[in-house]
């Protein structure tokens, strides 16, 4: 029990010095770095085996040329190493991937590998973070690292958490291209309804037509054509189109489309219907947007026009006042 009680006393008197700890601190930020370097090299060495890719290139067949066994470009590298990253932190219940493959399909991100390719970023974007971190704050001798320390630790969440972010800011963007276009869309369908094509050939018809105008929901309708040259039921094309891009008002189409064809009805009437609703729901939102903008310039306006006003106001009489109150 000697040893227990010396222990105990040399531990509590290093993790009382702070000198210790920075030096701790920084040795284990080291070893994490050598052991992620050494993980790198291993994985980027068995990717790069010449004999590995000769097998490869032969186990692809003759389709390949032969410039397919002199390696990968430096973004085919890259992307094979997010992917080698990733493959590792992806979920595996069921229920949590196919929710984050919902996300990358409506971000436009649909390929199999891009599910890794998203975690690798994660996992890079975690060291990286920190890191940046430390060469920022530490290196330059900014603050010492008992300062600095809360700081690197915050970095690694917010690393994680920024690939989710901009996914999130670039499905909401995308979602909105579409919604803005689908008016267009809808009265484009109406048109080439009533000149007497059905509802897939006016769908192909308006997805050529408005390649150059709303290109991101023009992909989308050539999507779902493909879909259904393929065999797929309309139905269920129309139901993958409407899963696909996550816009509320693409499943209200879909779901009045299916109706019209279900029970019988004129698809150009029904579209027509929609389309009006449509121009009317964006109408107000604009609308909606316009009575916001009173209440949003009051902050600017308290922050740089009222000071200003005061100062122009209120400066000439307090120069003044300073002045008599020094001449008494």
């Amino acid at each position: 029990m000697e040893w227990i009680n010396q222990l105990n006393f040399w531990l509590n008197t290093r993790l009382g010095d702070p000198d210790f700890l920075q030096w701790a601190f920084l040795g284990g930020l080291g070893l994490v770095a050598f052991i992620f370097s050494l993980w790198i090299g291993y994985h980027i060495q068995r990717r790069f085996d010449p004999v590995k890719g000769r097998i490869d290139a032969l186990a692809a067949g003759p389709g390949w040329s032969d410039t397919s066994t002199q390696g990968l470009t430096s973004e085919a590298r890259g992307q094979r190493l997010l992917e080698r990253m990733g493959r590792g932190l992806t979920p595996v219940n069921r229920e949590k991937r196919d929710r984050t493959i919902d996300k990358l399909s409506q971000a436009g991100y649909r390929r199999p590998e891009d599910i890794r390719l998203f975690f690798g970023l994660k996992i890079l974007s975690g060291i990286l973070l920190p890191l940046l971190t430390v060469t920022v704050l530490l290196l330059p001798g900014l603050m010492p690292l008992n300062k600095a320390l809360p700081y690197i630790i915050l970095a690694l969440p917010l690393g994680l958490i920024l690939p989710d972010y901009i996914l999130v800011k670039r499905m909401r963007k995308r979602q909105t291209a579409i919604r803005r276009g689908l008016p267009d869309v809808l009265d484009m369908l109406v048109v080439c309804s009533e000149a007497g094509l059905g509802l897939n050939a006016a769908i192909q018809r308006v997805a050529l037509e408005m390649d150059i105008q709303h290109p991101i929901l023009a992909d989308e309708l050539k999507t779902t054509m493909l879909h259904m040259s393929a065999g797929m039921d309309s139905r269920t094309a129309l139901q993958e189109l409407a899963a696909r891009t996550g816009v509320e008002e693409m499943r209200s189409l879909v779901s009045t489309l299916q109706q019209a064809m279900r029970f019988g009805t004129s698809i150009s009437d029904t579209l027509r219907a929609y389309s009006d609703e449509m121009r009317n729901k964006r109408l107000e939102a604009a609308q909606e947007q316009a009575a916001k903008v009173g209440v949003k310039m009051l902050i600017p306006i308290a922050l740089f026009m009222i000071p200003a006003v005061m100062l122009v106001v209120m400066g000439p009489p307090m120069i003044k006042l300073i002045a008599s109150m020094s001449a008494r």
